[in-house]
């Protein structure tokens, strides 16, 4: 599935691919030119997590020990007591000369001024402050705001107004954590405390200084916004996804990042201009025929990461079923163990499901608790060979995973903290019909497949006139927003057309039809 021109030597090449459409960005992680991560950002949830503001208290709440602050968003942003740090209100965050009392750490023993006062006596209506958002607004609630701000780089977190060092808890090794600690009381700036992230844990004196300043300067950016903008203001926002992506995996083992829309490509150059000028000859612009995920052949495996059953390499299969409570992973040897080496095959089969669970708890994005049903085998060496294999399926995996040895059942319990929402939840909606017994995809998705149905049909030279019958709630989505999806559609594809409402199609159906002789083009919607 994978190019085949592209394998590497024994270290695997890693390639990162940013795909953007109007109603979606998707980045894609590949080794050896197979899938091992995907990530979804929406404009609709464009995230707002780590923005700052100048905002304005409009209510001071002693009741509740809280305050609500308007910062310019839809819903008020709520500010409880204990994110209060009085340092960090506007008047002293501008003021420069802010360092009597040094050295306490943040967080956990607040300072001795703001500790225990309570919320009416740090903040007064119509008081501006300045504050960092860190929670979405969900549903009725507004966004959860802090005054204690902080700003991420890939190897450091940057706190202003804080003299607190800290280091991953990865670090084990004392000594190394006292160096590192050392080093960074030498370099950092008075103002701003540092906290050493698990990747950085191996970087370089003059990565960590370079890094200091790039934080630095967003500190003093906001500084400066805050003292010239009216509030409620926005006067940081923090990277969207592919930002952060980056940040996050663009290590130096990283072979290439392929972009296919020029202004993402511009900024995410301007970006690494500043931050790693080394890296950005390995950025590249896509200008295919194909669609990007389409050319690196990864299209249909994404399809695939909705679908119930997975096949595995040598034949058989996995079920994977999603309850409140778990994950259950199912393994089955599929039609081929029949005859002599039945010991044999399962072993492989199981083998592989070790591999694909690993591979596919990544895709996923799976959270929680786990379970996997292996195949029953009877010699101890067998299952220990599974235990190991998975062990080493699971060593790409950045978030923590722990399992258990097989019992007696031939069951593995498997716990993975997850960073963000599982991709199956992002990419999928509720059934209103099943009340999410099982799934169908989300409009984005549907909207994919339409997208990639006429992209497939013009270049088999299809006619351009074609008409699009559809569930209501799927022409919505298409002409929202003044259609841009709609234009989008026409405009790529070089196609006219024209829009059909079909109350009796369900949610992911799609027929096409020859607008002049209304013969359809589509076959019959399939039940999946």
């Amino acid at each position: 599935m994978g190019h085949s021109h592209h394998r590497g030597n024994a270290r695997s090449k890693r390639e990162i691919l940013i795909n953007v459409r109007p109603y979606e960005k998707r980045i894609a992680i590949l080794e050896d030119g197979r899938l091992s991560e995907i990530f979804y950002e929406r404009p609709d949830t464009s995230r707002i997590i780590g923005d700052v503001f100048k905002g304005v208290v409009n209510a001071v709440l002693p009741g509740l020990q809280a305050a609500f602050v308007d910062i310019g968003l839809e819903k008020a942003g709520f500010l409880h007591v204990e994110d209060v740090e009085s340092r960090s209100l506007l008047d002293d965050a501008m003021a420069e000369d802010d360092d009597e009392d040094e050295g306490r750490p943040r967080r956990d023993g607040r300072e001795p001024e703001t500790a225990g006062k309570p919320i009416d006596q740090l903040l007064k209506v119509g008081q501006e402050v300045l504050v960092q958002i860190t929670k979405e607004p969900i549903g009725t609630k507004g966004p959860r705001l802090t005054t204690h701000l902080s700003f991420a780089g890939p190897f450091l977190v940057c706190m202003p107004g804080s003299d607190f060092i800290g280091v991953s808890k990865k670090a084990r090794d004392p000594q190394v954590r006292r160096a590192l600690k050392r080093m960074l009381r030498e370099l950092k700036s008075p103002e701003c405390g540092y906290i050493v992230r698990t990747n950085g844990l191996n970087e370089s004196e003059a990565e960590f200084a370079k890094q200091m300043k790039i934080l630095e300067a967003k500190w003093e950016a906001c500084k400066q916004a805050a003292a010239t903008l009216p509030a409620p203001a926005l006067v940081h926002k923090e990277s969207d996804t592919s930002d952060t992506t980056l940040r996050d995996y663009f290590s130096e083992e990283v072979d290439a990042v392929w972009i296919d829309d020029r202004a993402e490509c511009a900024t995410v150059v301007g970006n690494l201009k500043i931050l790693s000028p080394d890296k950005v000859s390995k950025i590249k612009l896509y200008t295919g025929e194909d669609s990007l995920f389409d050319h690196f052949g990864i299209e249909e495996e994404l399809e695939k990461n909705f679908h119930r059953r997975v096949p595995l390499k040598r034949g058989g299969y996995l079920l994977i079923d999603k309850t409140e409570a778990l994950t259950a992973i199912d393994v089955n040897t599929g039609g081929k163990v029949r005859g002599r080496d039945q010991g044999k095959n399962i072993l492989e089969t199981n083998l592989d499901a070790a591999w694909e669970v690993a591979k596919q708890m990544r895709l996923r994005d799976m959270g929680g608790l786990l379970v996997i049903d292996y195949i029953d085998m009877d010699s101890d060496e067998d299952k220990e060979a599974v235990v190991r294999e998975f062990k080493k399926a699971i060593r790409q995996d950045t978030a923590p995973v722990s399992f258990s040895q097989l019992s007696q059942f031939g069951l593995m319990e498997i716990t993975r903290k997850r960073i963000r929402p599982d991709a199956v939840s992002e990419q999928t909606l509720t059934c209103p019909t099943c009340h999410g017994a099982g799934y169908i995809p989300s409009r984005e998705l549907v909207l994919a497949q339409v997208d990639r149905w006429i992209r497939r049909h013009r270049a088999k030279k299809g006619t351009p006139d074609i008409s699009l019958a559809l569930n209501p709630h799927m022409i919505e989505m298409l002409t929202d927003d003044r259609g841009k999806i709609f234009k989008y559609l026409e405009m790529t594809h070089k196609t006219r057309i024209q829009l059909l409402e079909d109350d009796e199609a369900n949610l992911d159906e799609f027929r096409v039809f020859v607008t002049k002789s209304g013969e359809e083009l589509t076959t019959p919607p399939v039940a999946a």
